[in-house]
């Protein structure tokens, strides 16, 4: 009798082979509906007020003002709480002001 392996979604959608039949690997980000190749380095903006650090990042070249950055607020008031913009972690915000988008 085999045993059954599970697999996680991620792993699955990961996992692909290419024409040549070689193993590739994706880093990628789900944005609700397919998951979007995305590369490991990023523009990245930062604004400090007090304990509470506001981290957007995107594509380099991509415009604050134009909505597909992701942005995070870091809270270190009183432990450290790490929370989205919009709830999500989609890139779909504009960074102008990271200060004035609703997180949770």
């Amino acid at each position: 009798m085999s045993q059954a392996t599970e697999k996680t979604t991620q792993a699955i959608l990961n996992a692909n082979c290419d024409e040549t039949g070689k193993l590739n690997v994706g880093v990628g980000t789900w944005n609700g509906t397919s998951w979007i190749a995305s590369s490991l380095d990023y523009a990245v903006k930062v604004t400090e007020v007090g304990a509470v650090t506001y981290l957007g990042k995107a594509k380099p070249g991509s415009s604050q003002a134009s909505a597909v950055w992701q942005a995070k607020k870091i809270d270190g008031s009183s432990g450290t709480v790490i929370t989205f913009a919009d709830g999500n972690a989609n890139f779909d915000n504009v960074a102008t002001d990271l200060t004035a988008l609703s997180y949770s």
